[in-house]
């Protein structure tokens, strides 16, 4: 068949894109597993220091487990969201009855139920 050089070409061409792309790919996924890694190795070693200063803590009788749970409750609900995390979302309002913290546009304070004063725009 004549001009069978252009279909091979165009093939190897493909082919070479194609090995292009397995190999950004793998890099990719290498370097993935390598953040994931170096994540857990930190979520771990944080782990580590929290156990051992709630230890000393309640060694030393500055704490107990219900202390710090009621605690630990009331810096979660400090973002404005009890979900087990403490992310600041921006500015955040006091509640004029408790003073404890609520979200900007919370409407009544998590804590007590007192109606928020509103932001006009």
């Amino acid at each position: 068949m004549p001009y069978e050089w252009i279909a091979l070409g165009a093939l190897a061409a493909k082919n070479k894109a194609t090995a292009e792309a397995a190999s950004q790919a793998s890099r990719t996924a290498a370097n993935a597993e390598a953040a994931i890694f170096e994540l857990r190795d930190q979520v771990e070693r944080q782990a580590l220091l929290i156990r051992s200063l709630l230890l000393v803590l309640d060694r030393r009788g500055l704490t107990n487990e219900d202390d710090f749970r009621e605690i630990m409750e009331e810096v979660d609900l400090s973002d404005g969201c009890r979900d087990g995390r403490y992310r600041p979302l921006g500015p955040l309002k006091n509640c004029p009855r408790c003073s404890k913290v609520n979200k900007k546009r919370a409407v009544v304070c998590l804590y007590c139920g007192t109606k928020l004063p509103q932001d006009v725009p």
